[in-house]
């Protein structure tokens, strides 16, 4: 069985096509290749086939194709329950294919590759893998049959197509330049697909020019040239221009009556993104925020946009950020840029502004030799080279703001996304940055990324226990992450052994340990414990202590016997290192995982003394609450005696 999306929706078995139905179910059939290997849910399916204004019957219309397309798929079959190809998911339906039977897998299995073999140092066979890539795509997605093909999620896809297209050439013509013919008609499909990239069209220009044709170059040019002023009414990006001006620069040489062209060394554009997180679940809401942030598709960027991604440890803000990072890449035709400020790293202190930019201006083709050692002229030459690009920052895991601000790009096209487990606030004063605090996932998201890591019919068949484990993890994709990698190693242990294990465990953090310090869990939180001034680390350790999930600032001060003043500014602190959020006015909550990691902490580090004055504190704090409710109850009844203040306890 194959499954074809790139062009047309087309199903064939043992090479005879099948009979998929009308438009709608063909629609259907897309959206469920489109979201392999995970899982379509239904009110998704719902929603995009009826354009956001589905009819009372919707449902019950996806479930019949649903049925209609299982009949086609497996004409024998008996019982929806045995189905191989189409089954049931969570919260819809998931279609088994892979690299092997689905095209569009195939395609980006061979992009991945490609990109691998680039980065490790074999660029020939890294261009042959995008180039076979780029040969599956036969149009764009689901050009015959349905009518939903103008959806954001499909047209997503077809940048894929341009974003591989942009990739291979940047390689071929930079290290692999006898495989430039068979890259030229995989570029013109491109630019046939989106006239108006300006980036695919300089490619193009550099290609034709390293085969010798130059006049076909030229010409080249000036179509796009004539397109640009008749149709938008603006002149060629100043990347374009170069692309005309190398061609100008670098005539031919004639050799004994022939013409020979020297290849066109391109600008650098770099694609240095790292690889997007599979399975990535969830984040609809939040993702739908970031992409918001962005003009529409199309439309000009009139400034420079940055938006930090804040949250706590492990809570997937690299994960989200690379995948947005992803979706929106083709938009910025000067380069993605990735960058590690090693702000919590294991074993590295936090890289300087300097370092980065160094970084980033080796992205851009500049050589470390040659870069000034001065750090003024290094943030001048480094403004200088970022103005007039379109470019795509990724600044991963930031230490604080004095890092970032030297970073971010002043000129209009440009998008930088930061990541932090600090909450960047002053970035939104003084640099008009949009701030997305990320929180755990839903009930409905963990069970969205325990039923793609660990397949839909072993999270059906124990539903409660995997329901369980999302709860006993508090939603934090790190923690679900570590459980289902144990749950694979033992495919035939149940689901339930691991809830008991977690439960065994509570009040720790043993059930998410392990040998790897970036996937420990209590390795991850300690590097954001480490960060604590030591009054916040004593309140923090303290905070577990308190017998309800949620605290307020006098509690807590009571709570630490500290000044009211300098609780406050602890209090401040933990919530800036996303240790503590403020759910309600005034009120205070720490994850579950963080409760587990303060309890151990508190045992190691506080005396028994200690901990002991601390709940005296707190426990003669609710007396005289309740004492003062009394009274206002019952003001006759004034035989309670209290017992003397607690040690440390400010009066």
């Amino acid at each position: 069985m194959r499954y074809s999306i790139l062009g047309t929706v087309r199903v064939t078995c043992d090479g005879t096509a099948l009979e998929l139905g009308p438009p709608k179910r063909m629609a259907l059939l897309a959206l469920l290749l489109l979201r392999a290997p995970g899982p379509l849910p239904l009110s998704e399916a719902v929603d995009i086939l009826w354009d956001d204004d589905p009819p009372p019957s919707a449902v019950n219309v996806v479930h019949r194709h649903i049925g209609a397309l299982r009949r086609t798929l497996e004409p024998e079959l008996r019982s929806r329950t045995k189905a191989q190809r189409l089954v049931r998911a969570a919260d819809g339906y998931r279609l088994l294919v892979d690299t092997t039977s689905s095209d569009l897998l195939h395609f980006r299995n061979l992009r991945s590759q490609g990109q691998v073999a680039v980065k490790a140092g074999n660029p020939e066979k890294g261009a042959q893998d995008l180039i076979e890539a780029l040969g599956l795509w036969l149009g764009p997605t689901v050009a015959a049959g349905t009518y939903v093909a103008q959806h954001p999620l499909f047209t997503s896809v077809g940048h894929e197509y341009v974003a591989t297209a942009k990739e291979a050439a940047d390689v071929v013509l930079t290290a692999a330049p006898a495989l430039t013919e068979a890259l030229l008609p995989s570029l013109r499909r491109a630019v046939a697909c989106h006239p108006f990239d300006e980036a695919l069209h300089s490619r193009i220009i550099a290609a034709l020019a390293a085969t010798g044709r130059r006049a076909e170059a030229l010409q080249q040019f000036e179509t796009i040239r004539h397109t640009l002023a008749e149709e938008l009414g603006v002149e060629p990006s100043p990347g374009l221009l170069a692309a005309q001006e190398h061609l100008l620069r670098h005539r031919p040489a004639r050799k004994e009556g022939e013409e020979t062209v020297a290849a066109p060394a391109p600008s650098v554009r770099p694609a240095r993104l790292p690889a997007a997180h599979h399975p990535f679940a969830g984040r609809r809401e939040v993702l739908s925020q970031c992409l918001a942030s962005l003009p529409p598709e199309g439309e000009e960027f009139s400034r420079s946009t940055t938006v930090a991604v804040c949250g706590m440890a492990g809570v997937g803000k690299t994960a989200l950020a690379t995948h947005w990072a992803h979706l929106v890449a083709t938009r910025f035709p000067d380069g993605q840029i990735h960058v590690d400020l090693q702000g919590h790293h294991t074993s590295h202190p936090p890289l300087d502004p300097p370092a980065a930019m160094a970084e980033v201006l080796g992205a851009l083709g500049a050589r470390p030799g040659v870069l000034p050692e001065n750090p003024a002229e290094l943030a001048a030459l480094y403004r200088a080279e970022l103005a007039g690009r379109r470019l795509l920052l990724v600044l991963d895991d930031a230490d604080d703001c004095e890092q970032v601000r030297p970073l971010l790009p002043a000129a209009p096209g440009c998008l930088t996304i930061v990541t932090s487990r600090r909450r960047l606030e002053g970035l939104t004063v003084t640099d008009n940055a949009r701030l997305l605090l990320l929180p755990p996932m839903t009930g409905q998201e963990g069970m969205e990324l325990l039923e793609q890591r660990l397949g839909a019919d072993r999270v059906r068949d124990e539903r409660k226990a995997a329901e369980e484990i999302v709860d006993l993890c508090g939603g934090l994709p790190l923690a679900m992450a570590v459980v289902c990698a144990r749950a694979l190693l033992h495919p035939m242990f149940p689901l339930t052994a691991l809830v008991n294990h977690l439960h065994d465990a509570k009040d720790s953090l043993v059930g998410f340990s392990g040998h790897d310090a970036r996937t420990d869990v209590r390795s991850v939180f300690s590097r954001s414990y480490e960060t604590l001034s030591a009054g916040a680390a004593a309140l923090f350790r303290l905070l577990v202590l308190h017998p309800a999930p949620d605290i307020t600032l006098s509690d807590a001060t009571r709570l630490s016997g500290a000044h009211p003043q300098a609780t406050r500014e602890h209090m401040a602190e933990l919530v800036d290192r996303s240790m503590l959020w403020e759910q309600t006015p005034g009120r205070y909550t720490c994850h579950v995982l963080l409760r587990s990691y303060a309890a151990e902490m508190v045992r190691g580090a506080d005396g028994k003394e200690a901990i002991a004055e601390a709940r005296a504190r707190v426990g003669e704090q609710h007396l005289r609450s309740a004492d003062t409710s009394t009274t206002l109850l019952d003001p006759q009844d004034g035989d309670t005696v209290l017992p003397s203040r607690c040690p440390g306890r400010l009066s």
